[in-house]
């Protein structure tokens, strides 16, 4: 890719989450998700699950009773950072994150899902709750939609693109702003 060429970066940032959804193995199949807590940022890893260009949003999933679902329902604020050390590329998106639960959208992917996944939801303990030992906590199958399952859209706001190099690093930025047409930013 020529990291000098903004709607080739912008392309080849669609194109990795893209691949990043299918491919476990990809640096972007996992990411970093920023939230606030009253005014204190927490952070926590979660698995690319969804991106569509068009309607500039990106998606993961997760149990209903976390207390990302509390801070984004109190704060809808996101943050995240995605990054791939063999291509040597930052991404960082920030949005706004909308929660879906128990709905359509919900029923189509948990259809999709495979069975080991489906199990995370029918947990018999919430996560966060302080627990005796980890072998207190039990997943069952079950083929019904959890209540826990939800999915978290982000509509995007920003793409802060960075490309590292020993000879120079690059950065760009893409805003809904200036229609995602992006703009070189000192790095």
């Amino acid at each position: 890719m020529n990291q000098h060429d903004l709607k080739g970066i912008y392309e080849e940032i669609w194109e990795s989450l893209h691949e990043a959804i299918v491919d476990r193995h990809s640096g972007f199949h996992t990411f970093s998700l920023a939230t606030i807590c009253d005014s204190s940022p927490e952070n926590r890893t979660v698995v690319l699950r969804g991106c569509d260009k068009e309607k500039m949003i990106i998606s993961f999933h997760t149990n209903n009773y976390s207390e990302k679902i509390h801070h984004i329902s109190k704060n809808n604020d996101v943050s995240a950072l995605f990054y791939d050390k063999d291509k040597k590329n930052q991404i960082r998106i920030s949005g706004i994150a909308n929660i879906n639960n128990l709905n359509s959208y919900c029923m189509k992917k948990w259809n999709d899902m495979s069975q080991q996944s489906r199990k995370c939801y029918h947990q018999n303990i919430k996560p966060g709750e302080v627990i005796d030992s980890p072998d207190k906590v039990k997943n069952q199958n079950n083929d019904q939609m959890s209540s826990s399952f939800s999915i978290i859209d982000i509509k995007i706001v920003n793409i802060d693109w960075l490309y590292l190099s020993a000879s120079g690093h690059t950065r760009a930025r893409f805003t809904k702003e200036n229609n995602y047409s992006g703009e070189w930013i000192a790095p």
